[in-house]
């Protein structure tokens, strides 16, 4: 119990809670991964499984998204066009993933912030995310 709260308290003082991801990730094992990995980092992190996630963005109002190109019920690069058309949403960047090879042409034609290809580095990931949640307005 003692070495949980000294975890903790380590992580409140050197990285706090306060940026908020929302990942779009229709594979349960892999959203819960990259969550457990996001939180690792400090990131409070909400999950959605499907495309129609606008409302949810438009709810938790994070401070990123990173979403799966690829989802059971449509496209994560729908979602990404919804984000940046929205007046709410326009400025959260969003991070498209997927196993496409033409993923890069994808995430521009979407308006995606950046793109990162399935598979992925955990560095890869959190260094992308970082960089993206510290330049977000």
């Amino acid at each position: 119990m003692i070495v949980l709260l000294s975890k903790f308290v380590y992580l409140l003082k050197t990285k706090p809670m306060s940026k908020k991801i929302f990942v779009v990730e229709d594979d349960s094992d892999l959203s819960e991964a990259i969550q457990i990995v996001l939180r690792e980092e400090g990131y409070c992190t909400v999950a959605s499984l499907d495309k129609n996630s606008i409302k949810g963005v438009i709810l938790h109002m994070p401070d990123l998204v990173l979403v799966d190109n690829k989802l059971k019920d449509g496209f994560g690069s729908e979602l990404c066009r919804a984000i940046k058309q929205h007046p709410l949403t326009s400025h959260i960047p969003v991070i498209l993933i997927s196993g496409y090879p033409d993923l890069a042409d994808i995430a521009k034609a979407c308006g995606a912030d950046a793109w990162l290809s399935k598979p992925f580095e955990l560095t890869a990931l959190t260094n992308l995310v970082g960089h993206y949640v510290k330049h977000a307005a």
